[in-house]
């Protein structure tokens, strides 16, 4: 297989988020940059330096008609959900590539391609369902941890426990459990949103409203929708986000590596 340069890789991934957005225009989608993918936007006009990965936000009922509609087209891209694909163990979306794979370096999810991450936005009315879906995407991580000989003594020590734990709890059932938790309350029927599929959900508790209506903010170049209540939501996430961290936290926090599987 031939490796994925970065530059090559966000390229990729710019191209599945355009047919994303084109999809979503054409049956009437909302969608909203998300994560770091927002913060870049606005505060680098693109990927920030040492990011490479593209996230975006879907309410729940965009994101149900997205996973219905998206599949029925002849194209290069496929959407997947742990609904859709067993072997996929993470509680939202990915739209990969087709002819690509990303290898995780300390997880066993090697079986798709180079991606954009899709979050569901669903209605939530107590901390508590936060909370425990938080603890489950803990315990999905653990489940599907790769060990490796970086990692000191004691932290494999805790992970095998854990792992030993867990191990009468499928990754389906634990995911199941998750989506039973976080589709509870109706979006439209909520003065609250929350984005579960995230290991900080309990931060990720916001107004409605910040989602209801949207601005352009510039991308690598093109124009793509943001909440119109994006301060509100990068102050919550990030704080005082239009300050750079400490150099040595300019780091990815993504362990992988994108491959051609035929060209």
């Amino acid at each position: 297989m031939k490796v994925i340069p970065i530059e090559e890789l966000k390229l990729l991934q710019r191209e599945i988020l355009d047919d994303i957005v084109q999809f979503c225009e054409e049956h009437g989608l909302r969608y909203f940059l998300a994560y770091g993918t927002l913060l870049g936007a606005l505060r680098h006009k693109g990927y920030i330096p040492w990011d490479d990965d593209i996230d975006i936000h879907m309410p729940r009922p965009d994101y149900e008609r997205f996973l219905t509609l998206y599949n029925e087209r002849n194209s290069g891209y496929r959407v997947v959900t742990h609904d859709i694909e067993r072997r996929y163990h993470v509680p939202f979306a990915k739209v990969y590539r087709s002819g690509t794979i990303v290898r995780e370096f300390f997880y066993k999810q090697s079986v798709f391609g180079v991606y954009v991450d899709i979050f569901p936005l669903d209605g939530i009315k107590h901390k508590w369902q936060a909370f425990l879906c938080g603890q489950c995407i803990k315990f999905m991580y653990i489940k599907t941890f790769i060990f490796c000989k970086q990692q000191s003594l004691a932290r494999k020590l805790r992970i095998a426990v854990t792992k030993a734990i867990l191990l009468p709890f499928t990754e389906h059932f634990i995911l199941g459990m998750m989506k039973r938790i976080s589709t509870r309350y109706k979006y439209n029927e909520s003065d609250k949103v929350c984005s579960f599929g995230s290991r900080t959900a309990l931060r990720e508790i916001l107004p409605r409203t910040i989602f209801e209506g949207h601005i352009m903010l510039p991308f690598e170049g093109k124009e793509y929708r943001a909440p119109k209540g994006y301060d509100t939501y990068l102050k919550q996430k990030y704080g005082d986000y239009m300050t750079l961290p400490p150099v040595e936290k300019r780091v990815s926090t993504h362990d992988s590596q994108a491959y051609w599987t035929e060209q």
